[in-house]
């Protein structure tokens, strides 16, 4: 769009000039540095130089700050700011000077009103004490506060509804100083707002925008109430009108009419008396009558720094987070750290450690300069007429943005700047940086943006894939006590209502896994169910969930537990022995016994026996009694199980897909048996049954095929019955082999029963029985290796003994699980899922959503964690959904089951523009579908 006269038609010279000259000579661009007279700085309280043509006379000297704020009709008005930072300190400290009445709406502002504000500007501080400005972290109260001018300084443009929804009849300007095109960001969301609200039609309509494409640097000084405002500040401003988009390019005309353009004069020159440049040249702050133009020089500069310098802090902050006892990586890097000047060695050769990382940090350094640099001039050749226009060339775009990395000090020199960028500043807090590539990227076609897309493509992937370091884990705000959580507390204490919305918006913090000893053996750390980590993450939430004091909240319904709810009585007798228990007493092993037989076994006391393990464990160990050979297996199935047949004892995996029943998984342990170089390997069959998380179970000719496989072949056998019990037939497989022993010389049968699931006693050892022939040996050699289970266990077992329901899972099944399926069947072509598996009974329904997660662009951790925001968890891993039914008293499962279905319902049917899953998105980008979220804390 060029910048030209609305009645002549002609070009606007002295607007290119002035904007060929800042890009040439601002901070940032080829500004000469020189120390300003002490006249200048004299002047800070006093307005000392205005354009010749305004509204109102403001003749040099003749009036203080407050009177020609009068006399332009802006006097003490009220000023409402959104988000917190250098922009907004800046402003808020420089309109102190003329109006008290500053309100800034943030939840990340606590400093500001305790410390105050203070700008280090024209060899002065412009202070704003505590208490000046009125911060408000609840957006309710700043709803129609009808204040006349408002500042949207937030990162990545906000909630634009909260910045309407807060202006009146007296509203009369809105700014907007995010990067990118904000102004068609703004008008947009205006357009939507109004159809929403059509009350306010009018009073968003008279509304006149300025978009302020500041062409200044602002530098942090390790206080957040302190700023610098760097020597050479130039501000240019663009009007746009909110009525019909006249001057953002995407509605109205090219340019503002004389009314709007005549009312965005009179805040600037209300600006002008805030001292915001250096003084010495009235053109240092310019309005253009539309807000395209001076956004593209703007932008190219972010283009060319503030990506790159986000992702040189995080290889920064990860080299530092896997240091012994390395220098603390405290503050994110500067945009000088691009720059060829920049002394890395000097500065982050002790904070990243050896010479190995210094010499890859140089080289990182390189290929992202070359990358920015590249990435910028893609988009000059994007916008080459308006930047031809301007009258400015690929080169003096380039050289702006590299000189963009500098700033002047206090002697006048240009050295590498100190100041980091937002983007860098947003990667070290954890929070989600500015959409500004992608904007521009979804502008153009895409063979047209390779530079850009690779530079946006690594930033995502550094910001999305890569987990902070675990060392960060216990040092940081904790996810559910920063400002965004705790707003959302606050706002249900004011309104009695949680909006879901909000808790979406939650900004997750991922943590990588702490790392093993370099001394221990490999795949440690990628072993185990990390699933089980999730349940702390999930702890907590729900937690939050249920102090959030609002009455109308739906109930938590945690949908991810695979163990059982039980309501029984306590335990009363506390005298439980406190000595070894080396074996089972004939009393013991009767109650054993007595459990096993209610769960469906035909078990004798002298086939009994109780590991000194959990389930778990006990299969884990198990595995490691044979020699290394091959486990065959179901897949999906217990992680830890297979990773420690693998990684612990030397085992091959060779894993069958579960929806091929146990026909498949059978056939291929037949086929692993009879391959000649197997002759002397074993080859051991894990059977799951009931199985997680399908909650299949044999048939009758599957059993048979079992005991025929068993017969045919010297196939072991590691039966998993952590589900005994569960089907209304429970099976006993392992009878026969109990009574008569294994086929085949030395062939073994165990199988182990989760005291977890079965007897709903959490975290207990298990129980087990093995063939007739294993069971002495196995017997002895856990009572040599480990003594014995625990003491209180064994003498706890008469009490869980006496505690089974055989009537739970019945009411699991019959007022859960059947009319869930029949809901399921009816709705899993709407919803676009079908089962993996279906299920023959309790405990779960496993359903296949690969392709609703494609459609909505997250990955399996972002729909569980999705989920787990809208107070109904479930459990999703590689495309899988697994609904658990057990977690819940039987007494209220009539009142439950509803619920289940709507919740179900309404999270199946999502769709990716629903504002659920864009504002998650939004908050959590490393959730979407393109991102791998490595297994985290």
């Amino acid at each position: 769009t060029q910048a030209t006269s609305s009645r002549s038609g002609k070009v606007d010279t002295s607007f290119f000039g002035w904007l060929a000259t800042a890009t040439a000579t601002s901070l940032g661009m080829m500004l000469h540095a020189r120390r300003l007279p002490s006249s200048v700085w004299l002047a800070s309280r006093r307005l000392k130089s205005t354009r010749a043509a305004t509204a109102v006379d403001l003749d040099a000297g003749s009036l203080d700050k407050k009177a020609a704020a009068r006399a332009l009709g802006l006097e003490d008005v009220p000023v409402l700011f959104f988000g917190t930072g250098a922009v907004s300190n800046t402003l808020l400290a420089l309109m102190n000077q003329v109006t008290k009445d500053l309100s800034l709406c943030s939840n990340h502002a606590a400093h500001v009103a305790a410390d105050g504000i203070q700008l280090h500007h024209r060899g002065t501080t412009f202070d704003v004490p505590a208490g000046g400005v009125s911060v408000h972290s609840d957006m309710s109260h700043v709803v129609g506060s009808n204040p006349v001018i408002v500042v949207n300084g937030r990162q990545v443009g906000g909630n634009y509804d909260h910045i309407f929804d807060a202006c009146g009849a007296d509203t009369k300007y809105l700014v907007t100083a995010q990067n990118g095109q904000s102004s068609q960001a703004l008008f947009r969301a205006a357009q939507d707002y109004v159809q929403r609200h059509p009350e306010k039609a009018d009073v968003i309509g008279n509304l006149v925008g300025i978009d302020a494409a500041m062409f200044v640097k602002m530098s942090g000084t390790g206080d957040k109430s302190k700023t610098i405002l760097q020597p050479g500040a130039k501000w240019l401003f663009g009007a746009f009108d909110m009525k019909d988009g006249s001057g953002t390019g995407v509605g109205g005309s090219r340019e503002v009419g004389d009314e709007v353009f005549a009312k965005a004069q009179a805040f600037v020159d209300w600006f002008r008396l805030l001292d915001a440049d250096d003084g010495t040249n009235p053109e240092d702050i310019r309005l253009n009558r539309e807000a395209v133009s001076g956004k593209l020089v703007k932008t190219a500069n972010n283009i060319g720094g503030n990506y790159g310098v986000a992702i040189i802090t995080r290889v920064v902050q990860n080299m530092n987070a896997d240091l012994f006892r390395g220098v603390p990586f405290t503050a994110p890097l500067p945009y000088g750290v691009l720059h060829e000047g920049y002394d890395l060695e000097g500065k982050l050769g002790a904070t990243v450690g050896t010479k190995a990382n210094l010499a890859h940090l140089q080289q990182t350094v390189r290929e992202v300069r070359e990358l920015s640099l590249a990435a910028v001039a893609e988009f000059y050749n994007l916008n080459h007429h308006h930047f031809d226009t301007a009258g400015l060339t690929l080169t003096s775009v380039l050289e702006a943005a590299k000189l963009y990395w500098t700033e002047v000090d206090k002697t006048g020199a240009r050295i590498p700047s100190l100041h980091p960028p937002t983007h860098a500043l947003a990667i070290f807090e954890r929070r989600p940086s500015e959409p500004l590539l992608d904007d521009i990227i979804a502008s153009f076609d895409e063979k047209m943006t390779p530079k850009l897309r690779e530079l946006r493509n690594y930033h995502r992937s550094i910001e999305q894939e890569v987990p902070l370091p675990f060392s960060m884990k216990e040092t940081e705000v904790h996810w559910l006590d920063t400002a965004a959580a705790q707003h959302i507390v606050g706002e249900a204490k004011a309104t009695g209502t949680v909006d879901f919305l909000d808790l979406v918006s939650i900004k997750s913090h991922h943590y990588a896994k702490p790392k093993p000893s370099r001394h221990f053996k490999g795949g440690l750390a990628d072993m185990g169910e990390h699933a089980i980590s999730y349940m702390e993450r999930l702890g907590q939430f729900k937690s939050f969930y249920e102090g959030i004091p609002a009455a109308d909240k739906p109930r938590f319904i945690n949908l991810t537990i695979g163990g059982v709810f039980r309501d029984t009585a306590p335990r009363t007798d506390a005298n439980a022995s406190r000595g070894y228990v080396t074996h089972l007493t004939p009393r013991d092993k009767d109650v054993v016994t007595k459990v096993f037989r209610r769960l469906g076994m035909d078990i004798r006391p002298n086939q009994v026996a109780v590991s000194p393990m959990r389930s778990k464990i006990a299969i884990q160990h198990a595995m490691g009694l044979f020699k290394p050979g091959v486990v065959v297996a179901h897949t999906p199935n217990y992680k830890a199980s297979i990773d420690a047949a693998k990684n612990e004892h030397g085992h091959t995996i060779v894993e069958v897909d579960v929806r091929g029943r146990y026909s498949a998984l059978f056939a291929e342990a037949r086929r692993q048996a009879e391959l000649p170089q197997h002759r002397n390997t074993p080859i051991i069959l894990l059977v799951v049954c009931p199985q997680n998380p399908c909650a299949i179970a044999m048939t009758d000719d599957e059993e048979q095929e079992l005991h025929q496989l068993i017969q045919d072949t010297k196939v072991h056998v590691i039966h998993d019955i952590a589900y005994q019990g569960y089907t209304a037939s429970p099976r006993d497989a392992g009878k026969r082999y109990r009574d008569e022993g294994m086929p085949h010389e030395d062939q073994v049968y165990m199988a182990i029963l989760s005291t977890s699931k079965s007897m709903y006693a959490s975290g207990q050892p298990a129980l087990y029985t093995a063939d007739k022939n294993s069971l002495p040996f196995l017997m002895d050699h856990y009572q040599r290796v480990a003594t014995g289970p625990t003491s209180t266990f064994v003498h706890d077992l008469q009490y869980y003994h006496d505690t089974l329901d055989d009537t739970y899972m019945r009411s699991v099944e019959d007022k859960l699980q059947l009319p869930m399926l029949q809901f399921i069947d009816e709705n899993k072509d709407r919803w676009g899922v079908d089962y993996l598996v279906r299920p023959d009974g309790p405990p779960f329904i496993t359903l296949d959503v690969a392709d609703k997660l494609r459609e909505l662009g997250l990955n399996s951790k972002g729909f569980r964690e999705l989920t787990l925001r809208l107070g109904s968890p479930v459990l999703v891993n590689d495309g899988v959904l697994r609904i658990a039914l057990t977690g819940f008293d039987k007494k209220e499962h009539d009142s439950l089951l509803p619920e289940m279905l709507q919740r179900i319902d309404f999270m199946l049917s999502l769709q990716p523009d629903d504002p659920i899953v864009v504002k998650f998105l939004e908050a959590n980008p490393f959730y979407a579908a393109a991102a791998s979220v490595p297994s985290e804390y």
